[in-house]
């Protein structure tokens, strides 16, 4: 049994890694994966404009809405700077990974959000695309990942319907100059993590609205943000560029924080169609779970999804589904919180991971209810990771021994590939993350790496769980 299974005595999985690690096709994907504002900093370099992200840890996050420390991402782990990601690009090499998924921001390709393309921006991302491909690793891209230009959210954001448009020239501008070399895009990342957590709480909106009213509006940015992939994808597709075009979303299974408690088992039910079926069914059956669509329209009327807008949607299906998943979400029954459930922080785990319990098997679950009640999409396991409250991240004689995340890489694996070798369409799996950096609204107080950083010096350190992804990859492409 692994070290995680050990503590918190539960994963039927991990007791048969070795059986469940088998041997896969040639063309899986094994990577790591960064998002732009967290690793890059040089946030004015080059004609940058100002993203949300520069605008929350700048102005919000050190006076209102305190994120990590009062921390920004203006310098991160520096990867925006050519010399470092070329040695980053080494330790890429060493790992073994033939990906690695990375974003591109909006506000560096077109600063004010419309108008104007960056032509310094554009030519560093070329550079970087090329430097990747030259090292044997293929680009996979981002379009969108949390950080729309400061410019568009003073007319409304993701609010505003014309955010559609607006994303849809800026998806263009990434297809024109980009397209030939990628062949693995991602329209957005995380719908409802972006809006219903993490947007909903460093935005909380007036006092007078209720916490249902506040959550409820966040809809309008889900539904304009699939509405624009679904956009994006179709003028993907009428360019023949020869690739894959999909989109990412934060998938959590449900599961009662109490079974004894028959209201957190009732609260189950809801919890999955706020969190998962919010964005599956739109994606994959263009129609809003019915729950949950009469929960927000009760404290959001004039959210009426059109029959034009969901059949745009079901017509321009994403190529490939990316999964982001860390834990299950155990689901309570809670009168104050928003729709009178809430899942974020709950953890019955002894030994504490950030963002929810340790549960492999539910990985295996949610690749196999992909496949049964949406059509088995191709699927890309783009985020998988783990931060643990225990102070395994500490460097001593050059070392990092992150038994706990190592066992979490291992387990998870374990389970992603028993669901292929029982039909799974996976074709990818990569760790989050690569090296450890801003984590949004935590700053710097977490650490999600597999490569230990240090904030001050930029020096990086390989931790244990490096050894054991590399160790897996080379197991599986021998």
């Amino acid at each position: 049994m692994s070290v995680i299974a050990s503590a918190i005595g539960e994963s039927s999985l991990a007791q048969s890694n070795n059986s469940s690690i088998n041997s896969v096709s040639k063309g899986f994907l094994w990577g790591i994966g960064t998002a732009a504002y967290q690793v890059e900093g040089a946030y004015k370099e080059d004609g940058k404009g100002e993203s949300n992200w520069d605008y929350y840890a700048n102005e919000v996050g050190l006076t209102k809405y305190t994120i990590g420390e009062k921390q920004t991402g203006n310098i991160a782990i520096n990867m925006y700077d050519r010399k470092q990601y070329l040695q980053d690009i080494k330790l890429m090499q060493q790992l073994g990974v033939n990906t690695y998924r990375f974003s591109i921001p909006w506000s560096r390709i077109i600063p004010q959000g419309i108008g104007r393309v960056n032509e310094k921006a554009v030519a560093h991302y070329k550079l970087l695309i090329k430097d990747l491909k030259n090292a044997g690793i293929e680009p996979f891209v981002t379009i969108y990942h949390f950080d729309m230009p400061q410019a568009l959210v003073v007319k409304g954001g993701w609010a505003n319907r014309a955010s559609v448009e607006w994303y849809r020239a800026y998806a263009r501008v990434i297809f024109k100059e980009f397209g030939e070399e990628v062949k693995h895009f991602a329209t957005f990342n995380e719908t409802t993590i972006e809006f219903f957590v993490a947007d909903f709480n460093i935005n909380p909106g007036q006092s007078k609205e209720s916490v249902n009213v506040r959550y409820a509006k966040e809809i309008d940015k889900v539904h304009h943000q699939l509405l624009a992939s679904a956009t994006a994808i179709k003028d993907y597709h009428q360019l023949n560029l020869g690739g894959k075009i999909g989109i990412t979303f934060n998938l959590a299974p449900c599961i009662p924080f109490d079974p004894a408690n028959p209201k957190d088992v009732a609260a189950v039910q809801i919890e999955d169609q706020l969190l998962n079926q919010i964005v599956l069914n739109p994606t994959f059956n263009g129609s809003y779970p019915s729950q949950a669509l009469a929960m927000i329209q009760e404290y959001n009327p004039a959210f009426q999804p059109s029959v034009a807008d969901l059949n745009l949607m079901l017509e321009n299906k994403p190529d490939f589904l990316g999964v982001n998943f860390y834990a299950p979400a155990q689901v309570k029954h809670d009168d104050k919180a928003a729709m009178g459930v809430s899942w974020l922080g709950n953890n019955t785990d002894q030994v504490k991971m950030s963002n929810g319990p340790v549960r492999p098997d539910y990985l295996y679950e949610l690749l196999t209810r992909l496949k049964n009640d949406y059509g088995n999409p191709e699927i890309y396991i783009t985020e998988n990771g783990a931060s643990f409250q225990n102070g395994e991240d500490t460097v001593i004689n050059d070392q990092v021994n992150d038994d706990l995340r190592s066992a979490y890489v291992k387990d998870h694996i374990a389970a992603a590939l028993k669901a292929k070798s029982e039909g799974s369409n996976l074709n990818g799996y990569f760790v989050w993350s690569g090296w450890d950096n801003f984590e949004w609204t935590f700053g710097y107080s977490i650490r999600f790496g597999i490569i230990y950083v240090d904030y001050e010096t930029q020096k990086r350190t390989p931790k244990k769980s490096f050894y054991t992804y590399r160790d897996i990859i080379k197991q599986q492409t021998k």
